[in-house]
């Protein structure tokens, strides 16, 4: 069923104001989860110390890298018991990235690939998640009062103090979690809309003009050969901002 161009499996009455419906957006993302358990899953699944074969050792160069660059260079010392929960995000945000160079039945706006990160409501569920978790890590470890100290740098003139808590304080509160939704919303919408118009482009050319069908086709090889890789980068500027922001909180007397 189509709903006000989306596709919904399942109609759920509003409660408070909030649609319960199971749409397409819905699926992707529970597919993307369970995807994300079973070939992680899958990958640690190992009776030998070390990896065995060439997807345990895919999976285990790309959790090094993560590790060696956002767990160890973004969060320190301190990055080694965040480890779980970062990879998980790479990967999840990475799993919900490939599903848009995969054909799915679509809303009537994008009925040919559907990433469900280019829909901003699962881009600013995942930037308030990481948000208030940094900033529930920093008030838990400094107190209430201990947070609002770190704000703002020390040493400051009184004068200009009051200034510089409220923009670091927006700065926290409502630029960082914008920043992260819109870079990853943004990117990705932008992709597969580039790939939608060639495949459009190529269906809209007569037959008779077959030589020029290939125009599109090409196109639609190169576009889908960059989404790989941004696919896989935009993953990575996520989890990488999250280990800052986790890191961060996790300093002390940084401020």
């Amino acid at each position: 069923m189509q709903e006000a161009g989306k596709i919904v499996f399942l109609h759920i009455p509003r409660v408070l104001g909030i649609d319960f419906s199971i749409t397409l957006d819905v699926v992707l993302v529970w597919l993307a989860a369970l995807i994300t358990f079973l070939l992680v899953y899958l990958a640690g699944r190992r009776k030998e110390l070390y990896a065995t074969g060439g997807y345990q050792n895919f999976f285990e160069s790309i959790m090094e890298f993560v590790d060696e660059n956002v767990i160890q260079g973004a969060m320190g010392v301190h990055g080694k018991a965040w480890a779980p929960f970062v990879l998980t995000v790479f990967f999840f945000i990475l799993f919900c990235n490939l599903l848009g160079l995969v054909p799915v039945p679509g809303s009537e706006e994008n009925p040919i690939f559907k990433p469900i990160t280019s829909n901003i409501n699962v881009t600013a569920t995942l930037a308030v998640i990481v948000i208030v978790l940094s900033q529930a890590v920093d008030m838990k470890l400094h107190g209430f009062v201990g947070y609002f100290k770190r704000i703002a740098p020390k040493g400051l003139p009184l004068w200009i103090f009051p200034l510089v808590f409220v923009l670091e304080l927006i700065s926290k509160l409502i630029a960082r979690p914008l920043s992260l939704t819109l870079r990853l919303f943004a990117n990705m919408l932008a992709g597969h809309k580039i790939i939608g118009a060639f495949i459009m482009l190529g269906m809209m050319i007569p037959w008779k003009l077959c030589p020029l069908k290939a125009l599109p086709l090409m196109g639609t090889v190169v576009m889908s050969a960059f989404e790989l890789f941004v696919c896989f980068l935009q993953a990575f500027i996520f989890t990488t901002l999250t280990g800052l922001y986790i890191g961060e909180a996790l300093e002390e007397g940084s401020h």
